[in-house]
């Protein structure tokens, strides 16, 4: 006999928080965490030595790519540029204070697993 959907879900669910729970205390990066640590990357080292060439190279590589999944080209340049922009003003990487040692999830986090 099939689960029932909600049943499916709710070990899903179960599952998941626990390869949170483990992916944390073990302190691993997601692919997310290492994307948002390469375009920060890519784009400061950029800035920093003046590449104007290969930060509009890097730009329309990625908005190439945003394009193939849906995206709208002008409206991916101009999230580009904003984002640009903000490190050119001296915007700093945003650190997961969730990381901090000796954090925990604060109530916000652990009401959101619930």
């Amino acid at each position: 006999m099939a689960q029932s959907r909600k049943l499916r879900l709710a070990r899903q669910r179960d599952r998941q928080r626990a390869l949170r729970a483990a992916s944390k205390s073990r302190r691993k990066p997601s692919r997310d965490d290492i994307a948002r640590t390469l375009l920060h990357f890519a784009i400061t080292k950029n800035l920093s030595m003046e590449r104007r060439e290969r930060l509009e190279e890097l730009q329309h590589h990625i908005v190439a790519a945003l394009i193939v999944q849906g995206f709208d080209e002008r409206e991916a340049e101009i999230v580009w540029d904003a984002l640009v922009d903000k490190y050119r003003s001296g915007w700093a990487f945003q650190q997961k204070r969730h990381l901090s040692k000796g954090d925990d999830l604060d109530a916000d986090e652990a009401d959101a697993d619930s």
